[in-house]
């Protein structure tokens, strides 16, 4: 029989902080914050976890998560499916400070329950916004409450100091090189851009790109001076790489990258689409030779580089069409309805796009369909599904309706 823990030792252990922060802790029990990422004003969480698989059943653990009341707010603690269990038996008291959290678990004051040795004990989440604009972090603590909370795991009725890992919040720059996503047919071209969305930045004069695509997929046809740059220029590059520089203004030097708040387009590139498959857009730097980074150049000052977004562009071997055109003569009409009856009943020829006669888009030919197209033509029925009434993609590729010569093709 497991030996009972009486609930004035555990509170004990729990709420005080008779054990200091060992300097590297027990190595059978890690407790540990996820970490995070985001730009001023987002909202964040971070995971808290306890590793106990190297040790040995968890009677309960408390602790306390500095945090920097000027980098971070701190907004909610939501309690962790292991925490959860002391809710039948046991005992939780959480708190939050503004540079701070503490919490306190026995998983049961009789000593019944524990929570077995496990790799990953789900604890809680911990919630804040961000207010600061640098890297900061959420770190295990001593000093939070009065009295002040021990970070420790109690196995046995003994308090343990667990290693500690704290959660790095990674504080992202608002402003961003964004490279656009497209989706394109198989042998067609497609364009996507490089922008630059500004929220607070400082102007520029000139701007440096450096891109990797997967040269399988797709091919880049023409690189254009979308910004209108007096300098622009593409260097020869291996396939699967793009390196550029453009300078606004080569006369008065005057910045022309606008400064906050606007998007700028800088370079538009037009694809061969070759293979299926997606290909990922990045911003990859140290490509090229000399090699180039992603930054805005600020005059003599040198370079600055925000957030990087990447993009993709997908290849799909799909034919674009309209939903209920079932005849093929571009409108939605009385034709559509009767050429698929003819079809179905008369022996009459076979539409080039199934998909297109498929007015419910459930991957099937019939009544309803024809039905579907006489509603909306002379009853306010509904319209039919997607794509409609512009022509556009299958939204449910891989069923086995789709148009001659596409991968939907049966």
């Amino acid at each position: 029989m497991r030996p009972a823990v009486s609930l004035c030792s555990v509170l004990a252990l729990l709420l005080s902080a008779t054990v200091a922060l060992a300097g590297g802790g027990d190595p059978a029990y890690l407790l540990s914050a996820s970490d995070g990422s985001g730009a001023t004003g987002d909202a964040i969480a971070l995971d808290i976890a306890i590793d106990s698989s190297a040790g040995g059943d968890l009677q309960g653990w408390s602790f306390g998560l500095c945090s920097d009341p000027s980098a971070l707010q701190v907004d909610s603690l939501t309690l962790g499916a292991a925490s959860l269990i002391a809710d039948d038996g046991g005992f939780i008291q959480q708190t939050l400070f503004s540079d701070g959290i503490t919490l306190g678990v026995v998983v049961n004051l009789l000593g019944s329950t524990v929570i077995p040795p496990s790799a990953s004990v789900d604890v809680a989440q911990a919630g804040y916004t961000i207010l600061g604009t640098t890297d900061t972090a959420a770190t295990f603590c001593n000093s939070l409450g009065t009295p002040p909370v021990a970070t420790v795991v109690v196995v046995g009725g003994q308090s343990i100091s667990p290693v500690l890992d704290a959660g790095l919040i990674d504080v992202l720059d608002p402003n961003e090189l964004v490279m656009s996503s497209a989706t394109a047919i198989l042998g067609n071209s497609v364009d996507t851009v490089v922008s630059f969305n500004s929220v607070a930045a400082p102007e520029a004069d000139a701007a440096s790109l450096s891109l990797t695509y997967d040269a399988a997929i797709c091919t880049p046809t023409n690189i254009a001076n979308t910004a209108g740059a007096d300098f622009f220029a593409v260097q020869a590059t291996a396939a699967g790489e793009i390196v550029l520089g453009l300078i606004m203004d080569t006369g008065s030097g005057t910045p022309a990258i606008p400064a906050s708040p606007s998007q700028t387009d800088l370079v538009t590139i037009t694809w061969s689409c070759d293979a299926e498959g997606t290909s990922a857009l990045s911003f990859t730097d140290g490509l090229g030779s000399p090699p180039a980074d992603n930054e805005l150049i600020l005059g003599q000052s040198g370079g600055y580089q925000p957030t990087l977004v990447d993009g993709s562009l997908t290849v799909v071997n799909y034919n674009p069409f309209v939903r209920g055109n079932c005849n093929d003569d571009i409108v939605v009409d009385l034709g559509d309805a009767i050429f698929l009856l003819n079809y179905l009943f008369q022996g009459g020829p076979a539409p080039n796009c199934d998909d297109a006669c498929d007015f419910d888009d459930d991957a099937d030919l019939g009544i309803p369909d024809a039905v579907g197209i006489l509603n909306y033509q002379f009853l306010g029925g509904a319209a039919p599904s997607a794509p409609f009434p512009d022509a556009g993609l299958d939204p449910t590729p891989g069923d086995g309706f789709g148009c001659n010569g596409d991968a939907d093709d049966q």
